[in-house]
């Protein structure tokens, strides 16, 4: 017999029979009664640094019956095991860029028995990796092999981090996924999970082997340049390279970064609209500062911390940190010559000096009148001005935290970023109200980490791609106002990040499956 036993609570540093005896304590049973257990969730209670404890939730094998604990109650554990019945017949699908979202639903369609053809502008990871490589050491820029295009998604050179704020059956069987191409197994049950941009990418490459083999077609350095509409509904996809692939439904995992795409489904008469987004810097401290703020005398035996904050600006827009990286260092990146635009990266050690997040400001439709695509004009003006104030060879601007609000920076935190920085006065980069909203937030986040608003710690600019300005609008079926069409993940406005977008992937695909069984 299988039982849940959760809230147990022991110190930092506990020895593995600790564990056993608390979760026999909890099954009010003898030790020797639990057979075997296997961590279902892992988290850090640091709410209080001097009385840190690690909580654990098991799943506890007995051969004693007992009514103190709940039976354990597996949840899907591959997406194989989401899929009710198979494509009822067999439908031309396309699945538009390889991130998250269209790799889960690429691998969800090839589970319910349809192969799809999976299309992605960029290229193979190993090639966007090497184009990444070279833009860090040198600054050149491949348009369409870089941090934001190409197998994997943007989210490839990130943390890759998984923890989110939806809670969905798909999510599970997501992470089951993972861990089948490789990713390490306490993904499955830390609070917190993350892969690290290291591990991540050979995962990628496993998972784009894995769709091959199920029968489905992958075309890297491949663009979606057109679309074909006949009485409201979707019936072929133009490519870069010339073909015209006809189709019966397309999911639509574009990203938030391909501009060109968007206008050409607008001018194709997919609905979309404006939503709201935020803009802001990255900011570096001494990880060693936030694991001492975080954890007190736990800190040596406890894993890098992290933090995550919201407040409120002088002028009542919210100011939040975003994308926190222990460890890691921030990454200079672009899709478009001339911009340049901050993100962050960690690998799965996360052995850096340096903690960095964003602090974003909100940005409302309001700020850019309402336009449709007044957000891209938004960001795309702070992202040229960002490239201008580095200098060129997408050198990022930067400038310490004491200097932007008049105190002399000492301690300075060694930018990461490559390849380079640049100090400057940021309000040449953001609007005033952007870095007013920033001042604000560091000032705010410094009640919950002492140092925070440290005059030495370093901005780099600019954060502007933490979500999509746009929403490409969808009904109950997933399909836009265009049968057939079905947008997707964090670029169509449905997701916020890489866990939510594979959630959303998996959930459009069964949508087209089920479609298929009508």
């Amino acid at each position: 017999m299988y039982y849940l036993v959760d809230g147990i609570k022991l110190s930092p540093g506990h020895a593995h029979e600790e564990l056993i005896a608390a979760a026999a304590k909890k099954l009010g049973l003898r030790e020797s009664a639990v057979k075997s257990f296997k961590i279902v969730r892992r988290s850090i209670d640091a709410r209080d640094r001097e009385n840190v404890k690690v909580v654990y939730s098991l799943r506890a094998e007995c051969d004693i019956k007992t009514r103190r604990c709940p039976e354990y109650e597996p949840k899907p554990s591959r997406i194989k095991d989401l899929i009710g019945r198979k494509a009822g017949k067999d439908i031309k699908v396309a699945v538009v860029g390889a991130g998250p979202a269209g790799l889960m639903a690429a691998l969800t369609l090839c589970e319910g028995g349809l192969r799809p053809v999976v299309i992605e502008r960029g290229g193979t990871v190993k090639k966007r990796s090497e184009a990444v490589g070279r833009f860090r050491a040198e600054g050149v820029l491949d348009p369409e092999n870089n941090v934001q295009y190409g197998m994997g998604g943007a989210g490839l050179f990130s943390d890759g981090k998984l923890n989110t704020g939806i809670s969905k059956e798909f999510i599970p069987a997501f992470f089951g996924e993972l861990v089948a191409m490789g990713a390490p197994e306490d993904i499955l049950y830390e609070a917190k999970p993350h892969v690290g941009t290291d591990v991540l990418r050979p995962v990628m490459e496993n998972i784009a082997e894995r769709l091959v083999s199920l029968g489905a077609e992958i075309k890297t350095d491949t663009r979606l340049d057109d679309i074909t509409v006949k009485d409201g509904k979707l019936t072929e996809l133009m490519l870069s390279d010339g073909e015209r692939l006809p189709v019966d439904a397309a999911v639509m995992g574009i990203g938030h970064s391909a501009f060109d795409t968007f206008e050409m489904l607008a001018a194709r008469g997919v609905a979309m609209e404006p939503k709201a987004f935020s803009v802001g810097v990255r900011i570096e401290h001494p990880q060693a500062m936030i694991n001492e703020a975080r954890y007190g005398k736990f800190a040596p035996l406890l894993p890098p911390a992290d933090y995550k904050f919201s407040a409120a600006t002088r002028d009542l827009r919210g100011v939040y940190t975003f994308c926190m990286c222990p460890g890691g260092e921030v990454v200079v990146s672009s899709s478009d010559p001339g911009t340049v635009v901050t993100n962050g990266m960690s690998y799965r050690s996360r052995s850096g000096s340096n903690a960095n997040a964003a602090i974003l400001v909100s940005v409302t439709p309001s700020d850019f009148n309402g336009d449709l695509f007044g957000g891209f004009s938004f960001r795309e003006k702070i992202e040229r001005a960002a490239f201008h104030a580095g200098g060129g060879g997408y050198k990022a601007p930067a400038e310490y935290f004491g200097e932007l609000i008049g105190k002399r920076p000492e301690n300075r935190v060694a930018p990461s970023a490559l390849p380079g920085i640049r100090e400057t006065d940021l309000y040449s980069v953001l609007p005033r109200f952007i870095l007013d909203g920033v001042i604000d937030g560091v000032n705010a986040f410094d009640r919950y980490i002492p140092g925070f608003s440290s005059p030495g710690a370093v901005l780099t600019a600019a954060e502007t791609r933490s979500s999509c300005p746009v929403r490409i609008l969808r009904g109950e079926t997933g399909e836009s106002n265009i049968s057939g069409l079905y947008p997707v993940g964090e670029g169509a406005g449905w997701a916020g990040g890489i866990t939510s977008s594979a959630a959303d992937g998996i959930k459009t695909a069964l949508k087209i499956i089920d479609r298929t069984c009508v």
